[in-house]
Order: C-alpha cells, then structure tokens, then sequence
C-alpha cells in the first residue's frame, strides 16, 4: 500500500470536502475504491493511518527544509504569511533571510512585510536588513549541513526505504528504541548514540507519525547482516 498512497492523498485532495471529512473519520469513497482497486484489501483504519503517516512525513520534510534554507518555523501561535506547505517560518526571519540571499527586496511578499514593518517603526528589523543588502557574503540558497544528519535520514527514510539497500522497512515501522538502534548503526556510532530519548524528541519535533503495526521492536547486527525483529 505504501506504494500508492502518495497518489491516494492527490485524490482525496480532489475530492468534496464532506468526503474528504468522511475519509478522515475512517469512511473510504467509492471513488477511492474504482481508482486503487488494491485498497480493498486493507481495513479502512489502516488505509487513513497510513495516509497521516504520508502526511507526517511531508510536513517533516518541509521542516527539514525550511532550516537548510537558513529560515526558522515561525513560533506557535504566531501569524506568518510565509511557509511551505502547511508549515509555516518566521516571516521577518524569511525576509531577512531572502535578502542576504539575493539582495534584494523586489519580491512582492518580501515588499508587504517591509511596509507592514515601516508602519509599526520596527527600527531593530530596518538596522538587520540594511546590513543582510550590503552583506558581501554569499548565502547558499538551501544548504542540508544546516540540518542533523539523523533527522534528514529519519525523514527521508520515514514512508520508503532510499538509502542502501531498499529491502529494509520503513522507518514509520519502528519503535523509538529499535530506531534508535538501528541509527548507530547505520552511521557507524557507539551503542546508545543517539539514545531512545534523542529520537523521541526528533521524531516528536518533526511531526513524524508511527504506525500502530506491523511493529519493528529491536534489530540486532550479525556481521553485515541486519535483523529485524517484530511484536
């Protein structure tokens, strides 16, 4: 299913907003039916958790994004008319950013902040962003340094498996601790590094959802073999 259910999510996107309300409460149209005949097979629990697992992973991603581009998630509860997705930055941040960048402040979304910004006499942001336009350095576009190594492989690796070998099980499988194992394996670090705790708070600031089953509980390393073992 996990196979399809990128494609799933574009149909129901289509789709009347009662029905996709429906979805969401575990009811599958029939016109999800006719175009993935396949998704007969599986209870419709499953079919809408794995969808929120698809989702999380995107959100995840955009997160991910959004900190290799130099800009930062806008705080909770705070207004921003910047985001990519249904995640939104920091949006003086994102200006500011922009402007190192390209110096320049021609963009549209860029002008209406800087106005919004001339009106509340925010002489702190003017200071930053008259030294962002005459900065000499140059600012990488989107730069994946900026982020963890083990929070880019978890995403990446969330829903399907990219890296290595494509035999191993998506990530959305596994406990925290068997996660947290499987890591220091796969970058070649000590027991314990990252710890269960690490990932847990990873996993939980990137949004990333788990399924409730098939469960990966541990994994344990024989030579250059890796097995996995289930609840």
């Amino acid at each position: 299913m996990k196979w399809m259910i990128g494609a799933v999510l574009e149909r129901i996107s289509t789709l009347d907003a009662k029905v996709q309300d429906d979805f969401w409460q575990g009811s599958i149209p029939a016109q999800l039916f006719e175009d993935f005949p396949c998704l007969a097979k599986f209870k419709p629990a499953q079919v809408v958790e794995y969808c929120r697992i698809k989702q999380s992973s995107g959100e995840a991603f955009n997160r991910l994004l959004i900190r290799a581009s130099g800009d930062r998630l806008c705080p909770k509860g705070a207004y921003t008319g910047a985001g990519i997705g249904e995640t939104k930055m920091d949006e003086e941040k994102f200006v500011l950013n922009e402007a190192a960048k390209f110096k320049s402040v021609k963009h549209y979304q860029l002008s209406q902040f800087i106005f919004e910004a001339a009106k509340q006499n925010n002489l702190r942001f003017f200071i930053r962003l008259g030294k962002a336009l005459q900065s000499r350095e140059q600012v990488p576009d989107v730069d994946w340094k900026r982020c963890d190594p083990v929070a880019c492989f978890l995403v990446e690796n969330w829903c399907e498996w990219h890296a290595y070998e494509r035999w191993f099980p998506p990530l959305c499988f596994f406990s925290d601790h068997a996660l947290a194992d499987f890591c220091s394996a796969m970058f070649g670090r000590n027991s314990g590094i990252p710890s269960v705790d690490t990932i847990r708070q990873w996993r939980r600031r990137l949004g990333l959802k788990q399924a409730s089953r098939p469960k990966v509980r541990q994994i344990s390393l024989k030579g250059t073999e890796v097995l996995f073992v289930g609840s």
